[in-house]
């Protein structure tokens, strides 16, 4: 029989609390008959584990906790309830409607004009002398050149998707050279006038090529001769076109693509060039004969006072014209940009900073739309060098 030590005892209790008989035979190493006699004399039931104090503690604070998890639970769904309820409160306050597609495309007409001018491609921007606003010279003006031919095309496509477009006024306004009417000029061009009018007509002779073969518009060109083009040292003015490298260079182009019954040149001798499109009359002309001496408001008021009475004469509901390399648009009239961008000569004259571009725009058949669309070709970034 064995006989238990006080130690073996008091672990024998210990175990009582919390495991069965055979557990406790395991751990204490004898036989279950062993741990259960000892268990009845000692007077614990050796069926029942006695729960402490600490563990009925532990249980209780359990119960609390998980109580309180609960409430926690309640009260965030009661949340969210509330919310959904709100929200739904607020969705039912619109009302919406259905908007049909637009059916602009086949109800609407329009003719694209872009003018081109200011080009002075044998005339070169040195940066330092713009205070690095600008740079130009012979490969810098091919391919803004080249670039303008592919934004009109461009244009035209993205355009045609909102309106009929049929024809295109690709107005020719001057001073595509800068020719040597200064002595500066012959000093720092890097062609002779000749050379330079050569190179700009193989220019616009590829672009009108390039806008034949990729759409199919038919072209008018009113051509209107620039102050720098001239072989006189002092400006003409009854027989300025008959001194124009331009004048010859537009009646070149005309015999380049005559029997082409897409392409429509309009050139005459006089200073303005009309156009009617459609019920409203355009006039064209290159802007030198506008005096302008940088007064505040800019061109503005000189160019509305010259309109004034031009119109007298012969009206015309708008006027798109170059030479000051600013593109304005005010309404009566819209000023084009240059392509050889901030220059000495824009400096001087104080224009409004901008960097090169041409306009495009848009002008629609029905009375009350005319001018839908003005944006500038913009050529060769901001700034950008």
């Amino acid at each position: 029989m064995k006989k238990w030590t006080k130690q073996e005892d008091k672990k024998l209790k210990e175990l009582a609390t919390s495991q069965t008989i055979t557990e406790i035979a395991t751990e204490l190493k004898c036989s279950y008959h062993q741990v259960r006699t000892r268990l009845l004399k000692l007077g614990i039931s050796p069926y029942k584990p006695q729960v402490s104090i600490e563990t009925t503690q532990q249980k209780q604070e359990s119960q609390s906790y998980k109580r309180k998890y609960e409430d926690a639970v309640s009260r965030i769904t009661q949340l969210e309830k509330d919310l959904e309820n709100s929200i739904g409160v607020k969705k039912l306050n619109f009302k919406t409607y259905k908007i049909k597609p637009s059916l602009i495309k086949g109800q609407s007409e329009s003719t694209a004009v872009v003018l081109l001018s200011d080009w002075h491609i044998d005339e070169i921007v040195k940066p330092q002398s713009v205070n690095f606003l600008n740079k130009f010279d012979d490969a810098i003006a091919d391919a803004r050149i080249k670039s303008t031919f592919q934004t009109i095309v461009k244009f035209i496509k993205l355009h045609q998707k909102e309106t009929h477009i049929n024809t295109l006024v690709m107005a020719l306004l001057g001073d595509f050279i800068s020719g040597g009417i200064h002595d500066e000029l012959k000093e720092g061009n890097v062609l002779l006038p000749i050379e330079a009018i050569w190179r700009v007509q193989n220019h616009i002779a590829s672009g009108i090529k390039h806008i034949l073969e990729n759409t199919e518009l038919d072209l008018i060109i009113p051509c209107s001769t620039g102050n720098h083009s001239r072989i006189t040292e002092k400006q003409r003015v009854s027989t300025e076109h008959g001194q124009s490298l331009e004048w010859l260079m537009y009646k070149n182009l005309e015999q380049y693509f005559i029997g082409n019954k897409r392409v429509r040149f309009v050139i005459n001798e006089g200073y303005h060039t009309y156009l009617n499109v459609y019920d409203y009359t355009l006039r064209f002309h290159h802007g030198h004969a506008i005096r302008y001496g940088g007064g505040i408001g800019g061109i503005y008021i000189p160019v509305k006072k010259a309109i004034a009475q031009w119109n007298k004469g012969k009206h015309a509901d708008l006027d798109c014209f170059g030479h000051y390399h600013q593109l304005k648009n005010d309404g009566q009239f819209i000023s084009n940009g240059s392509l050889i961008g901030w220059n000495a000569f824009a400096n001087r004259i104080k224009a409004d900073f901008e960097t090169p571009r041409q306009a495009f725009f848009l002008v629609n058949k029905e009375k009350k739309r005319f001018v839908t669309v003005v944006r500038p070709i913009i050529l060769n970034g901001e700034r950008s060098m």
